[in-house]
């Protein structure tokens, strides 16, 4: 048998900033302006979270000094169901990737326990499945 003990709370050291866990995922979405800034167009994920996500833009792609937008995003579960979210976001920064593209790096606010708790879901259904796929391999 192994005892193990808990340091004190103190010691602790925080070393994620980040709330949610980060996955890098491809997932189709259209990205809406809250007030006709710029218009609607449909976009892959570089990354997401129950907290915001990383979209890439295309070359010569123009959200202007937009601050804040709606994505539309559809999450399938392992269970079959369909999730169509509605992210009222927060533009972070936009980044500039290779060849010219650029990161638009939202995060999500005013967002429902539901819409957190289905994207917490599916991260954790995905990355299940990477691993199965990694132990495979």
């Amino acid at each position: 048998m192994i005892q193990l003990f808990l340091p004190d709370v103190e010691t602790f050291v925080k070393i994620q900033r980040r709330h949610y866990v980060r996955l890098d995922v491809t997932l189709d979405t259209a990205t809406h302006p809250e007030c006709f800034e710029f218009t609607p167009f449909r976009a892959l994920t570089e990354d997401i979270s129950a907290g915001g996500a990383s979209i890439r833009l295309l070359k010569g792609a123009n959200i202007g000094s937009v601050s804040q937008l709606y994505l539309w995003i559809a999450l399938t579960l392992k269970s079959g169901q369909i999730h169509y979210l509605q992210l009222k976001s927060r533009v972070i920064r936009v980044t500039e990737k290779e060849h010219g593209n650029l990161l638009l790096h939202i995060q999500f606010i005013d967002s429902t326990k539901n819409d957190v708790q289905t994207l917490i879901r599916f991260i954790f259904e995905k990355q299940v499945d990477f691993k199965k796929k990694a132990m495979k391999t």
